[in-house]
């Protein structure tokens, strides 16, 4: 009797045996198929995220294509001007009316969309606008000083004509960066999530 108890008790000891290493190996199994279904999960709101801001981006670029295509940028209208001389009495202006319209126009669309680029891209967008801003500044401040202080005395005069011309021109190539800047910041985000 005492053979056929340890005989049971060795044949009920091997199927402990047996289910415990059955039972920590489908602990692993487990665990390694919970980690890939989590990996899964964020991979697939990962895309569903970039999904919507393709979406986003997408629509943003089209409308800053709508409101100010790319034959409206400065460089276009600049290298569009007939002559050097031309420029120099008229285009100037014209340069910079056009410079503060497009300004106006791509801050108003960064106020609306901005939040589609990165951190850091929002923060070279903003620098750029802060350095547009301050050569505004200046400009009216060298013209307001113009119009105050230097009446009657034409050197004075000559030379805050000519810190404004350059003021105006700095402005001009700024406004330049800053939209071929933002226009490249939507392309590339684009090409980047279209991948």
């Amino acid at each position: 009797m005492d053979n056929r108890i340890t005989i049971i008790l060795e044949l009920l000891s091997a199927g402990v045996i047996a289910s415990l290493v059955a039972g920590i190996f489908s602990l692993i199994i487990a665990f390694k198929n919970n980690k890939r279904l989590v990996e899964l999960e964020k991979s697939k709101q990962k895309f569903t995220v970039n999904q919507e801001r393709y979406k986003g981006l997408r629509e943003a670029y089209a409308e800053l294509l709508n409101v100010l295509p790319e034959e409206k940028l400065l460089r276009h209208i600049i290298i569009n001007l007939p002559s050097q001389k031309n420029f120099q009495e008229n285009g100037l202006s014209e340069a910079y009316e056009a410079a503060d319209m497009n300004m106006k126009i791509m801050y108003s669309h960064f106020q609306k969309h901005g939040y589609l680029l990165s951190d850091d891209e929002q923060k070279e967008i903003i620098k750029l606008i802060d350095v547009i801003d301050t050569i505004t500044k200046s400009i009216i401040d060298i013209s307001l000083g113009l119009q105050v202080y230097d009446v009657g005395n034409e050197e004075n005069e000559d030379a805050s004509v000519d810190k404004v011309h350059k003021k105006i021109l700095e402005r001009i190539l700024k406004v330049t960066e800053f939209e071929e800047t933002y226009y490249n910041l939507f392309k590339n985000n684009l090409s980047k999530l279209s991948k």
